[in-house]
Parts: C-alpha cells; structure tokens; sequence
C-alpha cells in the first residue's frame, strides 16, 4: 500500500506538470505571427495559489456582524460610512440625510484651509481722515473692524474654561499701541466700523429658542468678547504687567448680548484709552468709515495665523469664530461677508475635489448649529479622503488620546472628532491599522429626545473601539514569497 500510495503521488506530480508543459505548447500554437505567444501567467505548482491560505481577508464576518447589531441599536436617523483605502468598506444607511452638528466644522475648516490659506490673519485698526499731529487727532478715530473672532479683552478670556483654548487677540494692546505713539486728544469721537461683513447678528435661520439655549454670540465684522456685554467673570489670569493689580470680585450671573456691538466696541475701546489719560471729547457711536476720504492709519493689531484659529475652534467647539470665519470667506471668493456668500464658497470648495457630486448636502451655517443641515456620512469619509484634504485634517484632528479619555487601546492610533449637539452623536476620522493602511470613518446619529443622549454618545464610542479593533494582515506582496515553478 505504501508503494502503491507513493506511486500514485508521482504520477499526479508527473501529470500535473505535463498538463502544465503541454497549456504553454497549446498557446503557443495559437500565435501564427511574431508576437509573443500567450502563457499561463501562475505555475500550476506556485504559493501564488495559495493566496487564500497565506494572505487571509483583512476580516472575519463576526467583524460586519458587530457592526450590523451595534447599527440596529441606534435611532432610525443614524448613518455609518467606512472606507478602507478610499474604497467603501462598510455601510449602513448611507443615503439617509441626517443633521451633521459637529461635523459642519470640517467643511467650513477645509473651504478656510483652501480659499485663505493658513497664513491668512485678521486685521483691526484705528484710522482717521486726518494725521495725528503733536498728539491730536482733530476729528474722530475709527476702529475699523477686521474680522477678527476673537478680540476678547483680558476679563472676558480669563471666563474661558481650564480646558478651553484661550487663544486671543489682545484688543489692550491696540489702545496701549495708540498711547505709545503719542496720541492725547480726539476732538471727536472713537467711531466703530463693522461695514466689513453683512449686519446680521445672528444666522438668519437660526431659532431663537437656539439662540438663547445656547448662549451664542453674536457674529459681526468689529465685537468684542463674542459680541457680550455682560457675562459672567471671575479674576482675570494674571498676565504680564499685572503684578499688583486688584483682581475684580464676580459681577455678572448671566450673559447679555450688545444689541449694537460696534458701537459696544467703541464705546469699551473709549473707556481703555481714557484709562491712559486720552481725552475724547464726543460720545462714541458706530458707521462706517467714509468711503470717499483718505484713511490715515493710527495704529492696528494682528491676529494669530489662520493655522492657530482651527486648532483653537475644535477645541472649544467656537460657533461664533466658525460663523465668522465663514463670513470672511464669503468675503474672499465674492466679494460679499456674509454666511450665505460662505456657505456658496463651501460648496464650491466640496465641487471641486468632488465631494458633492453624488450626496445629499444642504449648509445653512459654519459651526452645523443650524437644525435644518443636512448631509450624509459618506461626504464626511470622502472629504477626508480627498487628497487635497486629507494631509490637511491628518494633521489637524486631535488623537483619541488628546481628544477625551477613551477605551481604545493605544488611542494614538486615531485621529478624532467626537461630539455633537443634545439630541446629536457625531463621530469621524481615522483609525491606523498598520502596514501603512488605515480606515477612515462617518458615524452621525439624530434623536428626538435629548434624553437619550448619553446612550447615543456611548453608541458612538462603542462603534469607534470596534473600528479600533481591525489590525492589517500582510498581502503576498507584504511577505515577498517566490513562486515555485516546475524545472
């Protein structure tokens, strides 16, 4: 039997390549011309047939299975897009348009990265139709609006949260830069311009219950502190040059907005330069600079990089400098500040590395505050997918780790943006498998309750640690095998 079982092993080896030999001659015969006979491109005897054994799928179905019961639980408008390599690797609900809160953000970010630049800065300044001479200004100085979000004086970024990004522009240093170059006396008055943008204080779409719910500010060319005219403030964090300066005791128990915030603005800039002994002999007031004079700049402050005001707006989810930036594009591709001119800039933005071309996406604000948005998650897998976009959020997503605590293992591995409004989980980014391959996911949930909202959020991070739990496996290529041929 031994000898029997051994021959029949010979004779199928024998055989096998035969078959082999005898393919090539037959193919061989085909060519009746110079060109190079076909061939089989594999040996019959090659590990290349073993690709199933050697290099197995990248998952089980127990994996798509998690992720099917895990999108069961979740309301009816929920989605979840995955892709792998750019290519669709899971979906669930992928056509069904949900509010996208959050993650509005990233659109409004990636037409900013595009149509400014990261170098782009916002500009104040205090000009007037004459010079200032021997330390006079004989008529009324301007504070010309530049755009800038995040003129907040001292008291107001000392109200910001220990985990709050402070970033400012500091609009002390404007008044101080005006003493400094001698200036004593304004026969007229400090005069606020926000003619920049348009002089709509909110998003006209936005309902007014929102507004107040969550204390947004309001959103014009020159404001200072969001727009506030009293928040509340606790001692200012101490800063150079205020060693020995009396820290205010709490005033303000609830915010109210300026219902006229240039002219708040001037009315705050005048009170800074008496403060430094400037005269002002008028009341200030707000209009715009007279377009038909020659503007004489007295003295203007710079913003921080554009670059500095991204990272600053996913850290503490800022509406109002989203909604502004988005105004400030709006500006630059139209001509016009407005949200509408922005969100037109957004979409073009999206057209042109051709995002928009095959989803439901409607844009009504920056910051995804609006209720009536609308997109689906695969826009927000292939946005980050794109390839002028995607080196941008690579860098400017928050690891899993700087993002919040997290469950994952190893949350270095994850690029994040996690949140969401009350009756809103949204979670996206990117998961690094190894071997150089990495997931990119969409999960976005609606509910019409906000009670349910921490089981929606910890849905979120269930399915986030699942996606976490996907490890490349090496290809052929990956393991570099030689095929085994026949002799």
């Amino acid at each position: 039997m031994p000898v029997l079982l051994l021959a029949l092993a010979l004779a199928s080896l024998i055989g096998a390549n035969y078959l082999n030999g005898q393919l090539q001659e037959d193919l061989g015969e085909v060519a009746d011309d110079d060109t190079v006979p076909p061939s089989v491109g594999t040996p019959l005897v090659s590990t290349r047939r073993l690709t199933a054994m050697l290099a197995p799928p990248l998952t089980e179905p127990g994996f798509f299975n998690a992720l099917d019961e895990m999108m069961a639980s979740a309301p009816p408008s929920a989605c979840l897009s995955v892709t792998l390599g750019k290519n669709a690797y899971y979906e669930s609900n992928a056509n069904i348009a949900v509010m996208p809160a959050d993650a509005v953000l990233l659109l409004t970010l990636a037409a900013a990265h595009k149509e400014l630049g990261p170098d782009h800065t916002f500009i104040t300044s205090v000009q007037s139709v004459v010079s200032l001479e021997d330390g006079v200004v004989n008529g009324d100085i301007y504070l010309v609006g530049g755009g800038d979000p995040l003129l907040l004086t001292r008291e107001f970024a000392a109200t910001l949260g220990e985990g709050e990004n402070r970033l400012r522009t500091p609009i002390e240093d404007l008044a101080q830069d005006l003493v400094d170059g001698g200036l004593a006396l304004v026969t007229g008055a400090v005069v606020g311009d926000a003619a920049r943008y348009d002089d709509l204080l909110y998003v006209g779409s936005w309902p007014e219950t929102m507004i107040r719910a969550e204390n947004l500010g309001t959103l014009q060319a020159l404001q200072f502190d969001d727009g506030w005219v009293e928040f509340p403030s606790t001692a200012p964090a101490e800063e150079e040059g205020d060693a020995g300066r009396e820290a205010p005791e709490e005033t303000a128990d609830e915010q109210l907005a300026a219902e006229d915030p240039p002219f708040y603005a001037a009315a705050l800039f005048d009170d800074m330069l008496e403060a430094e002994d400037v005269v002002i002999r008028r009341s200030p007031r707000s209009e715009g600079f007279p377009a038909d004079e020659e503007a004489f700049v007295l003295a203007s402050i710079e913003s921080a990089p554009l670059s500095a005001y991204y990272r600053q707006i996913l850290d503490n989810r800022d509406a109002e400098t989203a909604e502004l930036l988005l105004k400030e594009i709006g500006l630059a591709t139209s001509g016009t500040g407005s949200t509408r001119a922005g969100t037109r800039a957004v979409q073009t933005v999206l057209a042109g590395v051709g995002v928009d071309e095959e989803f439901q996406f409607l844009q009504f604000d920056g910051s995804g505050r609006d209720p009536a948005n609308v997109a689906t998650c695969p826009l927000f897998t292939a946005l980050l997918d794109s390839e002028e976009f995607s080196p941008f959020f690579h860098d400017l997503l928050p690891t899993a780790a700087e993002a919040a605590p997290s469950r994952v293992d190893d949350p270095e591995r994850l690029k994040v943006l996690s949140g969401g409004a009350s009756n809103t989980a949204v979670t996206l980014g990117y998961v690094d498998i190894g071997l150089g391959q990495e997931l990119t996911f969409a999960f976005i949930a609606n509910q019409p309750d906000p009670a349910g909202s921490p089981a929606l959020l910890e849905l979120a991070e269930r399915i986030l640690s699942h996606l976490a739990t996907l490890e490349a496996k090496p290809s052929l290529d990956d393991i570099q095998l030689e095929e085994i041929r026949a002799r």
